[in-house]
């Protein structure tokens, strides 16, 4: 059975505290916690903010699914020195997700240049990650976003690239249909058993760009997605990527979220 989360993207100006305990409120399974400098943790957190953290989840029955890092651009760089660093860096956000009990690393892919070289280097650091999250029991989710995984095909290709047990895919529906994919054609060529979890939100075009809004009242044709995970009996997660962090536009969370949750329950046959 698939289990329901909810980014962390979706409550700025909230504590840590306090988006969990809103997140347990609505109804969420688990929430994937943002972790930048400017997000609701980061990898110079304290072991007792770390505890903290989980014992209140844990008090409130919701689980830290994904840690939500801004990894990955970084992959492609020339310098060795920096590769180093960006290990370092991957190796702090990966003990930080066993201080609170997740299950998968999120990275995304890189650099906005589709090169081969970018791609080689990016596989060359990813498979060191990997090595450290097997030694600690982790995954590591690769966002179908950016220009090296983009669709079903670069999924395939890293995913076989890199060779390791511990790298899934996390599969952005809407970021595949903005990339002018068929996000149900590019998801059937992928593995589901590589697919940790998909993403879903929903955005509508407007004047020529794009406009954030409610699940289903936009132009990302979910169903046949949804119908589909449902057929193959998909039991990864699903996620709630409500980015009000980015799109102050959208409603309150405590308004938007809990039309999400139950729209997501209902199609998922969990209302």
């Amino acid at each position: 059975m698939v289990k329901f989360s909810v980014f962390t993207l979706a409550f700025p100006g909230y504590t840590a505290e306090e988006a969990i305990r809103t997140a347990a409120k609505i109804g969420y399974d688990g929430v994937d916690i943002r972790v930048r400098h400017d997000g609701h943790i980061y990898i110079d957190s304290s072991k007792k903010e770390r505890k903290q953290l989980l014992e209140l989840a844990n008090s409130l029955g919701i689980e830290f699914f994904g840690i939500y890092s801004y990894l990955g651009r970084r992959f492609t760089t020339h310098d060795s020195k920096e590769r180093e660093k960006v290990l370092r860096e991957a190796i702090a956000h990966l003990d930080l997700a066993v201080d609170l009990e997740s299950v998968y690393l999120r990275i995304f892919p890189g650099t906005s240049e589709r090169t081969k070289e970018n791609m080689d280097r990016f596989v060359s650091v990813c498979k060191l990650v990997c090595k450290e999250a097997e030694d600690r029991g982790l995954y590591v989710g690769i966002e179908t976003h950016g220009e090296l995984v983009w669709n079903g095909d670069t999924c395939n290709l890293v995913l076989e690239e890199v060779g390791s047990d511990a790298l899934r895919i996390v599969y952005d529906v809407g970021n595949i249909f903005r990339q002018g994919c068929d996000p149900l054609e590019e998801l059937r060529k992928i593995d589901l058993s590589k697919v940790i979890a998909v993403q879903f939100h929903d955005f509508k075009r407007e004047d020529k760009a794009w406009k954030s809004v409610l699940l289903g009242r936009g132009d990302v044709p979910h169903d046949p997605v949804i119908e589909y995970l449902k057929e193959k009996k998909y039991e990864g997660f699903i996620v709630d990527e409500y980015e009000k962090w980015w799109h102050p536009e959208l409603p309150d969370p405590m308004e938007g979220l809990p039309y999400e949750l139950n729209y997501l329950k209902r199609k998922f046959g969990r209302a």
